[in-house]
């Protein structure tokens, strides 16, 4: 039986994408439960997997993190992301899963090159690389020296119950309203749907997410110097509850995002059966296929006219399009993920047999 241990850091921050990743990554795992791998989870100090008696759980500490060339054996070690705190000893094979290079956008002059050395070293040190989207991997191809190893594209899945009313939220009243959700940083764009609410005057905007970054301030300084304060709400990290009442009672989803290795919240609307409008970068047009609406530009004048025509269109084909939007989610399942990397670390075990 093959010892695998899997890197569930970054499952400390929750509200993040990548603590999402990690915690519905482990949890499917838990769920299919497989017999020919002894899995080994390595959790943050504070944090508890459900059902993890039945799984061994390491906590990272001091030695694990700086001294890898002390950490024990495991045939397989698998970092759940592209920058990992943590590595393994030189006898495991590493697995490592690259979500995305938003620093080429985020970043600019030596930051970003301090960021694409370090992706090029961890990359240098994996004998196998995985990735949420064929956009991310041709990222990865376009900017990173593989050395002749091949990448793997395998799907996020979505948790998310879309046969849950939710509660309503107390910052919200009866008014129609736009949702969009995410944690505020300049990538997300959401700058460029404030002046639309000019043009929709019965409507409001809800942009959830920590917005306690400078570019959330920057939001809300907008918000203010606008006059927009009763039709664009802030409210923050909202629960799940919150968040399934949000997205089965918004008109439509707003998503301008300018880099995304995936973008979990846009299969999380399409659950849901709501229009999702979205930027044509990164990797969107691939998640949103051909059943999202995708904005040229981002001149408010043609935004507000784009979304008004395909609401329209939307609503006058209701039963018919929600049902191809949700049709289109169902496809991003963690159980088909997982059963790909269970495939995967087979693979990889064989290969150690063979040696």
């Amino acid at each position: 039986m093959k010892n695998i241990i899997i890197d569930l850091y970054k499952a400390k921050d929750i509200n993040s994408g990548l603590g999402q990743f990690s915690v519905n990554f482990a949890n499917e795992l838990i769920n299919q439960s497989p017999q020919e791998f002894n899995i080994i989870f390595l959790t943050p100090r504070s944090f508890e997997l459900k059902n993890v008696k039945k799984f061994n759980s390491l906590k990272v500490n001091f030695q694990k993190r700086y001294f890898p060339m002390f950490n024990k054996s495991y045939d397989i070690w698998h970092s759940l992301q592209q920058f990992p705190s943590h590595f393994p000893n030189k006898k495991s094979k590493f697995i490592l899963t690259v979500h995305d290079l938003n620093f080429l956008v985020e970043k600019t002059g030596a930051k970003k090159l301090r960021y694409l050395k370090k992706l090029q070293k961890n990359i240098d040190r994996a004998d196998c690389i995985t990735t949420i989207s064929n956009s991310t991997k041709k990222n990865i191809k376009d900017n990173i020296n593989l050395r002749g190893k091949s990448i793997l594209t395998i799907y996020n899945g979505i948790e998310i119950n879309s046969q849950e009313s939710g509660y309503k939220p107390t910052f919200m009243d009866d008014k129609k309203f736009f949702f969009s959700i995410g944690i505020f940083n300049r990538k997300k764009n959401f700058h460029v749907l404030l002046s639309l609410m000019n043009y929709f005057k019965d409507y409001q905007l809800i942009i959830a997410g920590n917005k306690d970054t400078s570019y959330g301030k920057q939001i809300q300084q907008q918000i203010n110097d606008k006059n927009l304060a009763d039709r664009v709400i802030l409210p923050g990290t909202i629960n799940e509850n919150e968040k399934l009442w949000l997205y089965n009672n918004c008109n439509a989803f707003l998503f301008p995002s300018l880099a995304e290795g995936f973008g979990m919240p846009v299969i999380e609307a399409m659950k849901f059966g709501k229009p999702v409008f979205l930027s044509k970068f990164a990797s969107l047009p691939e998640i949103g296929s051909d059943v999202a609406f995708y904005f040229d530009n981002f001149d408010e004048e043609y935004m507000s006219s784009f979304i008004k025509s395909k609401l329209l269109y939307y609503n006058e084909n209701k039963i018919v399009l929600s049902d191809q939007i949700k049709k289109h989610a169902d496809k991003f399942s963690w159980q088909k993920c997982i059963v790909q990397y269970l495939k995967l670390y087979e693979e990889i075990a064989n290969q150690i047999d063979a040696t």
